[in-house]
């Protein structure tokens, strides 16, 4: 599927304003493979203003991706909701190494009022937003190291086992019950 574009200058020739509302598919957005979802859209709700600079834009996007749980590897759905607000622009900064403020990081520069690419804004939000180490949920276990075997579902005592048997004592035990069995 293509992109989506909008054009902000004839949108809002004759308004100050506009609301407008989007059904996103989520494959058209070309996210990286650990993404997908069962749920085919994303719901986007535009609210743009034009400004003396730009425009603001401020969207609500809404919807669930499936993702893979960093500790587990088992997929779940993530819900997306996210609101965020934007100044779209043309005119770039013209000093080189500038320090940037807060305000700074919250602008789009782009090149053609004409063709702002609403796809390309919300892939980004979406990777922006989604964790690098998403949770299928806080008290995750995760796998175990040891047998592979995901902890949520089959907890064991590799770990333990590894533990004791690793422990510095652990031959000093093993020699103090062969003199054991010796005495018997």
């Amino acid at each position: 599927m293509k992109d989506i574009y909008i054009n902000l200058k004839e949108e809002l020739k004759h308004e100050d304003f506009i609301e407008k509302d989007y059904s996103l598919p989520v494959k058209s957005l070309d996210l990286p493979s650990e993404y997908s979802s069962d749920k085919k859209d994303l719901d986007i709700h535009l609210y743009i203003i034009k400004e003396k600079d730009g425009y603001v834009l401020s969207m609500d996007m809404k919807g669930e991706l499936k993702v893979e749980c960093s500790r587990c590897l088992e997929p779940f759905n993530m819900n997306i909701k996210n609101v965020s607000n934007v100044m779209i622009t043309t005119k770039r900064p013209t000093k080189q190494n500038q320090e940037l403020t807060q305000d700074d990081l919250m602008v789009e520069y782009i090149d053609d009022y004409e063709k702002f690419n609403l796809t390309n804004f919300v892939r980004e939000e979406i990777l922006i937003q989604t964790p690098i180490k998403p949770l299928c949920n806080e008290e995750c276990k995760g796998i175990c190291p040891i047998c592979g075997g995901n902890k949520n579902e089959n907890p064991c005592d590799c770990e333990k086992k590894l533990k004791r048997e690793s422990s510095p004592f652990s031959k000093l035990k093993e020699l103090l019950e062969k003199k054991q069995k010796k005495e018997k």
